[in-house]
C-alpha cells in the first residue's frame, strides 16, 4: 500500500489555525486548506442551511397545511418503523401540537409492508383524516396514494427514497432526490426533509416577522430528532446533514424531554454528551428494536410521554424488545451463515420460512461482513416473502435490484441497504438473475486507505481530543485514518471475553499504545508469531476505559516492512 507523502503546507496551516500539526495534516488530506473555510467546517453554523423554499413545491405544501390548521382539519403523519421514520413522525407531531392542530400519527407495522398499504388507507378512513403527510416514505406509493386521495384526503409526501420512475400523483412531493425538487442538498435523510418542512412552516406562520421564541426553541430541540434519524439511517455526514447533526448532538445533550432522558438512561449515556457513534450503537438499536419486533408505537410512546415515569416505563419496553431482538437475531445469524457458507455466488440470496423479518437487515449485515459478499435474506410467510439486503460498500444494491425488478412485487432502499417483497416461486429466479447481471460488479472489501502518516508519539490524548473537532463521525465523514511505519508488537496478543476482538500493544521509538482489531480473533496466531516491524493503518481515539491506557488504536490492517516494499515496487513498475 502506498502511503501519503508529507504536505509542505502542514506546519504553516497548523500555526495559522492554532491546532496541532496532526490536525492540519488531516484537514489538508481532506482538501481543506483555507483557514476561513476550516473555521466554518469545524464550527458549522445554522445560517449555512439552504432556504427551505428552495424546494420547488414547498410553497404548495405550506399553503395546504396552513389551510388544514386554520380550518381544524385532521392531519395524519404517516411514518415508518425505523429510526428515521419514527424520529420524523415525532418531530412533526410535536410541531403540529405546538400549532394546536388536530394531529395523529400512524406508524405502519413491519408485517404490513413498507410505505403506504391497505392499513394506511384504513387508518385514513377510520380516523376521518383530511390531510396525510408522509415522512421517510411515499414517493413511489402510487396505488394507495391514489386510493387515499380518492377517499377525500390530500397526501403530502416528504421522503428521500425512490426513483423518478412511477412517482405518485400526490398533492405535493418534497423529495430532494427527484429531478424537479429544486433543493440543493440531495443527501438529506427523511427526518432532514421533515425538519425542512417544519422550518418553512415556522417562517410562514411568522409572516415575515422575526420567528417567535416558541418556534425558535422548537426548531433547536427538533434537531435532536434530526441527529437521531440522520445518523441511524447512515446518511452521509456532509453538507446539511453534518450541520444538522453537529447542532443536533448538542441539542440531544441538553434536551430535557422526558423521553430523551429515559432513552439516554436506558443506553447508559446520561453521564456524558452522546456522540454520533453512540446514536449508531446504543440509542438507535433501542428505537429500532420496537419496529423490528412489530411494536413501532412503543418507540413513539417514549418520545411523546408526558412525564419521566411514563417515559421510563416506555423505555423499559424498548429494552425488552431489544433483548428479544438479540435472541432472535442470534438464531437467524447461525442459520443464515451455515447456508451461506455452502454457496459460491458472489451475491448471496437466501430465503426461509419462519425467519423473523424484523431482524433480517441486521443479519444480512452480519453475513455480508463475515463472508465479504452482498447479502439478501428473505423471510417467507406462505407464498409471500419480505426481505432485506446489505452490501457493506461492495455493490450498489438498489441499482442491482432494479435490474431484476421483474422478479419482485416491490423493492426500494439505498446503495448499501434495500428492502424487497417477492413470491416464493421467484426467489431462485432473483438469485440467478442478480448474480448474472450484477455479480461481476461486486468488489472485495478493503481496509480504508490512510489519509496521513503519523508517529505514535503524536497520538497523545490532548491531540486526539482536538481531532474530535472534525466530527461528527460516521458515513461520509469517517474518523481519520493514519498509518505508522516501523511498529513492533509489545507482548502477546489476547482475545476478548466474547471471543471476537483481538487486543494487543504496539511500540514505536519508546511509545507504547493499546490496539484492537475488531472481529480479528482469527488472526491471533499470525500476530503471536509476528516478530518483524510492521506498518499499521488505524483510527486512533481516546479510550473510554483506561485499563489499556488513555489511547487505543482501532487497527484496520497491518503488514510487514517487506510486504510494504513489494507493494511500492509493484506500484512503481512500468505497465
Amino acid at each position: 500500500m502506498l502511503l501519503p507523502a508529507p504536505d509542505p503546507r502542514e506546519h504553516a496551516l497548523a500555526r495559522t489555525i492554532g491546532l496541532p500539526d496532526l490536525i492540519a495534516r488531516v484537514l489538508l488530506a481532506r482538501g481543506l486548506d483555507d483557514p476561513d473555510q476550516i473555521r466554518r467546517h469545524l464550527r458549522p453554523g445554522l445560517d449555512e442551511l439552504h432556504d427551505p423554499f428552495a424546494f420547488t413545491h414547498m410553497r404548495r405544501a405550506v399553503d395546504r397545511i396552513r389551510a388544514a390548521v386554520k380550518t381544524g382539519q385532521r392531519i395524519m403523519i404517516h411514518g415508518d418503523y425505523d429510526v428515521d421514520g419514527i424520529s420524523s413522525s415525532v418531530l412533526l407531531v410535536k410541531f403540529f401540537r405546538l400549532m394546536q392542530a388536530d394531529v395523529i400519527a400512524h406508524i405502519p407495522a413491519r408485517q404490513d409492508g413498507y410505505s403506504f398499504t391497505e392499513a394506511s388507507l384504513r387508518a385514513v378512513i377510520e380516523n376521518e383524516v383530511q390531510l396525510c403527510i408522509s415522512v421517510d416514505n411515499g414517493t413511489n406509493a402510487c396505488t394507495y396514494i391514489d386510493k387515499i386521495q380518492a377517499a377525500g384526503c390530500d397526501v403530502i409526501v416528504t421522503d428521500h427514497h425512490g426513483t423518478t420512475d412511477n412517482v405518485a400523483d400526490a398533492h405535493t412531493i418534497l423529495n430532494p432526490r427527484l429531478d424537479d425538487a429544486g433543493y440543493p442538498d440531495v443527501e438529506l435523510a427523511g427526518v432532514g426533509v421533515a425538519f425542512t418542512l417544519a422550518r418553512a412552516l415556522a417562517e410562514s406562520f411568522s409572516q415575515g416577522q422575526a420567528m417567535s421564541p416558541e418556534f425558535s426553541e422548537f426548531l433547536v430541540d427538533a434537531m435532536t430528532y434530526v441527529a437521531l434519524g440522520t445518523v441511524a439511517d447512515v446518511a452521509p455526514l456532509r453538507g446539511e446533514n453534518r450541520i444538522l447533526v453537529y447542532h443536533g448532538l448538542r441539542a440531544l445533550a441538553q434536551n430535557r424531554n422526558p423521553g430523551i432522558l429515559a432513552l439516554l438512561d436506558s443506553a447508559n449515556l446520561s453521564h456524558r454528551s452522546p456522540s454520533a457513534e453512540d446514536i449508531s450503537f446504543r440509542i438507535a438499536p433501542l428505537i429500532n428494536a420496537a419496529g423490528r419486533m412489530g411494536q413501532s408505537s412503543d418507540a413513539v410512546a417514549v418520545f411523546l410521554a408526558p412525564g419521566y415515569q411514563e417515559a421510563q416505563a416506555a423505555a423499559r419496553k424498548l429494552e425488552r424488545h431489544n433483548d428479544a431482538r438479540r435472541r432472535t437475531e442470534k438464531h437467524v445469524v447461525a442459520e443464515a451463515l451455515a447456508e451461506a457458507k455452502t454457496m459460491d455466488d458472489p451475491i448471496l440470496v437466501l430465503g426461509r420460512e419462519g425467519w423473523h423479518a424484523g431482524v433480517l437487515g441486521i443479519v444480512a449485515s452480519r453475513v455480508s461482513e463475515a463472508l465479504r459478499k452482498p447479502t439478501i435474506l428473505v423471510a417467507f410467510d406462505g407464498d409471500i416473502g419480505r426481505g432485506s439486503g446489505r452490501s457493506a460498500g461492495m455493490l450498489h444494491l438498489r441499482d442491482a435490484l432494479s435490474e431484476c425488478a421483474e422478479f419482485m412485487r416491490s423493492f426500494g432502499g439505498h446503495a448499501a441497504a434495500v428492502g424487497l417483497e417477492l413470491e416464493r416461486s421467484r426467489l431462485e429466479d432473483l438469485r440467478r438473475a442478480i448474480n448474472d447481471r450484477a455479480g461481476h460488479r461486486t468488489e472485495a472489501m478493503r481496509a480504508a486507505a490512510p489519509e496521513a502518516v503519523a508517529e505514535l508519539s503524536e497520538l497523545e490524548p490532548r491531540a486526539l481530543a482536538r481531532l474530535e473537532m472534525l466530527g461528527p463521525f460516521g458515513a461520509g465523514n469517517q474518523r481519520p485514518t493514519f498509518a505508522s511505519r516501523a511498529v513492533t508488537m509489545a507482548g502477546r496478543p489476547t482475545v476478548d471475553g466474547r471471543g471476537r476482538d483481538l487486543r494487543f500493544r504496539v511500540a514505536q521509538q519508546g511509545t507504547v499504545l493499546a490496539a484492537r482489531i475488531k472481529n480479528g480473533a482469527h488472526r491471533y496466531e499470525e500476530l503471536r508469531e509476528m516478530n518483524a516491524p510492521v506498518t499499521l493503518t488505524y483510527r486512533p481515539r481516546v479510550a473510554r476505559w483506561a485499563e489499556q491506557g488513555p489511547v487505543e488504536l482501532e487497527v484496520l490492517d497491518l503488514w510487514t516492512e517487506h510486504e510494504a516494499e513489494e507493494d511500492v515496487a509493484e506500484a512503481a513498475a512500468p505497465s
